[in-house]
């Protein structure tokens, strides 16, 4: 469920207003004054949602799928059908998609300035709140920093200069950095005959407690739902979290990392500086990936891996000494 705390809730709609002017076909004589309540993944989709089907495992996601109505392509139509599914017939599904996302949701505006009604609470000059906004006792936040409309901030932050924090809500004792952003839209982006076509985004950021954040490090708000970092995890400068990451508690990750969008990460994992992990892969507990290691599968628990491709260290060593040898014996040229 969108949190209304962050966003206005536009709806309901009948399906065919909401499609208005929308690129797609709907079965002659089917149910177009269904009432529409929310947009949803296909995989959380209920009686009263909209969704769509589109990319890889998509016959995995249609198996259980209940939403009211769903956009797909025409070839897997059928996909959707057996559960009394009504199916949108588009072109770009992922793309329609996106499009109805801000017809049923929009983030809410600052409103009038709020500096007051807090307790034991330090703001520095330029400081910006917007309405709703709830900060714990002992925070203080530096200059010309942005809190978005509902954000909540726990007891005892420090908020450094230049930060930005909107759609999220941070436990106790959490410390983000100059210049850090949180919540901001995440890089989904839904590709069409014309171009490319940005996906709302309208989940929240969460942090739990003691969670430090370094200086320009920006953690994207998810799709729907969390992007989740847990307590006690320890992000360095200039790191890039994309939507719907989930990070466990106790990890520790240095300067350049890059997760992209719906990675897993255990608890107490360890990520050397530059280290690239791909979308949706998951990383076990206690694992270590050394610098610049990039896998392109999910990592065992306390495993230790480095390269690119990244493999299992004591692998990539004997990679390394093997081509070391290659190359010691190869014939001079002449």
């Amino acid at each position: 469920m969108v949190e209304q705390r962050f966003y206005k809730y536009l709806g309901p709609f009948t399906l065919i207003e909401l499609v208005d002017g929308i690129d797609v076909d709907i079965p002659e004589g089917q149910f177009t004054d269904t009432q529409i309540q929310n947009a949803a993944p296909v995989d959380q989709a209920t009686q009263v949602d909209i969704t769509y089907l589109e990319g890889r495992n998509s016959l995995k996601k249609s198996a259980d799928c209940v939403a009211a109505a769903c956009f797909v392509h025409a070839d897997k139509a059928h996909l959707v059908g057996g559960n009394n599914v009504l199916a949108l017939i588009s072109k770009h599904p992922r793309a329609d998609f996106a499009k109805i996302l801000d017809r049923l949701y929009t983030p809410l505006e600052y409103g009038v300035q709020n500096i007051t009604g807090f307790t034991n609470v330090k703001l520095a000059q330029g400081v910006v709140i917007g309405t709703g906004a709830e900060i714990g006792e002992g925070t203080s936040i530096g200059p010309n920093s942005v809190i978005g409309p509902g954000v909540r901030i726990g007891n005892n932050c420090q908020i450094g200069a230049n930060a930005v924090i909107e759609f999220s809500k941070l436990g106790d004792g959490c410390k983000i950095h100059h210049g850090a952003i949180l919540g901001g839209t995440g890089f989904g982006v839904a590709l069409t005959g014309k171009g490319g076509v940005d996906i709302p985004h309208v989940g929240v950021v969460v942090l739990g407690d003691n969670v430090s954040i370094g200086c320009n490090t920006t953690i994207d708000r998810a799709l729907f739902g969390e992007t989740k970092i847990g307590d006690g995890s320890k992000l360095d400068n200039l790191i890039q979290i994309a939507h719907n990451v989930k990070i466990g508690k106790h990890c520790m990750l240095a300067g350049f990392v890059g997760i992209a969008g719906s990675a897993t990460i255990g608890e107490r994992v360890l990520m050397g500086g530059g280290v690239g992990i791909r979308d949706h892969l998951t990383i076990g507990d206690g694992a270590t990936l050394a610098a610049q290691a990039s896998p392109i599968r999910d990592v065992p628990a306390g495993e230790i891996w480095g390269g690119a491709p990244a493999t299992p260290i004591r692998e990539q060593l004997r990679q390394l000494s093997a081509i070391r040898k290659l190359v010691k014996n190869k014939p001079a040229s002449k």
